[in-house]
């Protein structure tokens, strides 16, 4: 019983020494157990954990934190490229990335930005002296172990998506983490209004054709494989072009186009012409329509309908003017400008010829109309007897005889 009290006064001695076995060379990280795992994004910053001990009456002369590269062990028993030292050199890229927490046994460090190339094993190291004895050195085993998320999208709607659809992507990652803030993107830019979503899902819909694209999800700064959302709608926006004119000459080449847009593309296109209020003539098929010498007669108004596997579109109509053409109209301008040139000239000289003849008969000498002397022949010879005498050439006229004829006529044979 003596010996049994001795023996236990000199095991709470030994502890309470200094130097003793208090204190050991000791290096713990977050998970002591086992390998300490963190699953970082890129661009995003991590913490590893760590604090350490020593014996007493000892002096650390170096702190270090490290991960092995190229041949080096992959245990920590060889020290590969450098992350962090209180003195001397480190690896270049890892420059001003690190902060470093150095309050009494706390070892932990902070890595930021991290990339893909940091994926790996990290450990941490420590070196102490005593007087009159060699340096030694201490790390800690197990590590931290960062790896690097991997994001995935998907649609949770297989087959085709159309137009006024509701649908929903997820977004996962190989880091199991409970809370983690997801981002959006569409065709490379940040979706507004849902940046930090926790639940890895985005609902969006009803669909509008301006909904397709490319869309990805991120952590920090990596993103996933984009995936491509293709929302198909009936055609719209359907217009008919004319070339080279709506307004054309008689006898030209005319074309009319059947614009649209459409997804998938529209597959059939059909021509009318409008032939009343309620009515229309079907022309033919096809993406154009060509008048090869268009005639007056295919004046009108046309529309086109375009078709597609979800739905179709009539355009609006457009309205062809066919004029005659510009020889016909040089012609007929030539020949009016002709008339008005005729008109021009013929009219004021028929107005001085018929001025000067009205001059000409005013000035004539005023002598009194012989009074007509009436005859009566009966007989066509008598006529003809008195025509022979008057034969006689008469210059003046004031020799003229002027009188009035009776002729009777001739009794009807019965």
């Amino acid at each position: 019983m003596h010996c049994q009290y001795i023996l236990q006064l000199s095991l709470l001695t030994l502890l309470s020494l200094p130097g003793t076995l208090a204190k050991t060379w000791s290096v713990w990280y977050r998970d002591r157990d086992r390998t300490t795992v963190i699953c970082a994004s890129k661009g995003s910053s991590v913490v590893f954990d760590c604090e350490y001990s020593y014996p007493d009456f000892r002096i650390v002369s170096q702190k270090i934190w490290f991960t092995p590269r190229g041949d080096t062990k992959l245990d920590g028993s060889q020290q590969g490229d450098g992350v962090f030292k209180t003195s001397g050199p480190i690896k270049p890229r890892y420059s001003g990335r690190t902060e470093f927490y150095d309050q009494g046994n706390n070892c932990t460090l902070k890595l930021n930005n991290v990339t893909e190339d940091d994926s790996g094993r990290f450990f941490f190291r420590f070196e102490s002296n005593k007087r009159n004895e060699a340096p030694q050195g201490f790390t800690g085993s197990g590590g931290v172990d960062l790896k690097m998320s991997v994001l995935s999208i998907k649609l949770n709607e297989n087959g085709t998506v159309k137009e006024r659809d509701n649908v929903t992507f997820v977004c996962t990652s190989t880091c199991n983490r409970s809370q983690m803030e997801f981002l959006w993107f569409k065709d490379g830019r940040p979706l507004p209004g849902v940046s930090g979503v926790h639940s890895g899902q985005y609902p969006l819909g009803p669909l509008s054709p301006n909904d397709t694209g490319c869309y990805s999800c991120g952590l920090g700064q990596g993103k996933s494989t984009p995936i491509l959302l293709d929302v198909r709608y009936a055609p719209r926006d359907v217009s008919v072009k004319v070339s080279p004119s709506p307004e054309v000459v008689k006898g030209s080449r005319l074309t009319l186009t059947c614009s649209n847009n459409a997804n998938p593309a529209a597959e059939t296109y059909t021509w009318f012409q409008r032939t009343g209020p309620l009515t229309s003539l079907r022309l033919g098929m096809g993406k154009e329509h060509t008048f090869k010498e268009i005639d007056s007669d295919d004046s009108g108004l046309y529309f086109c309908m375009a078709q597609n596997a979800l739905g179709s579109q009539n355009s609006t109509e457009q309205e062809v003017k066919v004029k005659e053409s510009a020889r016909l109209m040089l012609v007929l301008a030539a020949l009016g400008a002709l008339f008005l040139v005729t008109a021009v000239i013929v009219v004021p000289y028929i107005y001085i010829k018929r001025l000067k003849w009205n001059t000409a008969e005013k000035k004539l000498p005023t002598k009194p109309v012989p009074q007509l002397q009436k005859a009566t022949l009966s007989r066509p010879e008598d006529i003809y007897e008195n025509m022979r005498r008057s034969a006689k050439l008469i210059t003046d006229p004031d020799d003229m005889n002027y009188t009035e004829l009776n002729i009777r006529p001739a009794p009807s044979p019965r």
